[in-house]
């Protein structure tokens, strides 16, 4: 696919993607005002929604830019781009039990597969077939739920420090400032590290 019209407008990703990143931040200022408060509450809860489509189109501007080598997107926007996108993804995924649904999916599976495939008796040694299912069940599901819950977790942790409120806040007002800059023909790295 060619995403080359999200990479000839990084700046506008950068933007919109540090907006989002911030946008319980915002509320957090507009919720006490009175007349804004309630309508600004609300949107923010809506553009958090969109949080990780927002983050997986950053992540796509991002890797196109590096695989095209566009020369109107520096490395650090690059960098900034991935980054703040993983942040964004991460923020809503990393407190659903991914181990147990892919555990649940493994067990299924087998399960299902003997059953229609290869069906079994009304007795299996002397045992229901039915207790022969849930054990062709438990066994994988148990197994991919040990293996994927200790990737879960590390997922969790990074998750954690990652979508914690004062690094979406930097990373946000970053992408903000940076996207802004760009739009000007500036960088802010090549400002800060000049």
């Amino acid at each position: 696919m060619d995403f080359s019209i999200l990479v000839n407008n990084a700046e506008y990703v950068l933007i919109i993607g540090g907006i989002v990143a911030i946008a319980w931040f915002l509320e957090k200022l507009l919720k006490p005002v009175p007349v804004v408060g309630t309508p600004a509450s609300i949107l923010a809860k809506i553009i958090s929604f969109f949080g990780f489509f927002v983050g997986i189109i950053l992540i796509i501007t991002g890797a196109a830019a590096w695989q095209t080598h566009a020369p109107q997107v520096d490395i650090y926007t690059i960098y900034m781009l991935i980054i703040a996108g993983v942040i964004l993804i991460l923020r809503p995924i990393k407190d659903f039990p991914w181990a147990a649904l892919l555990g649940l999916i493994a067990g299924g599976l087998c399960a299902g597969a003997v059953y229609f495939f290869f069906p079994l008796p009304e007795t299996v040694l002397g045992i229901a077939s039915i207790w022969v299912y849930l054990i062709i069940f438990l066994i994988p599901a148990v197994i991919v739920y040990m293996v994927f819950k200790f990737i879960e977790d590390v997922f969790k942790l990074i998750g954690t420090l990652l979508a914690s409120k004062p690094v979406t806040l930097i990373v946000g007002f970053v992408c903000i400032a940076q996207g802004i800059l760009l739009l000007l023909d500036k960088n802010l790295f090549t400002i800060l590290l000049a």
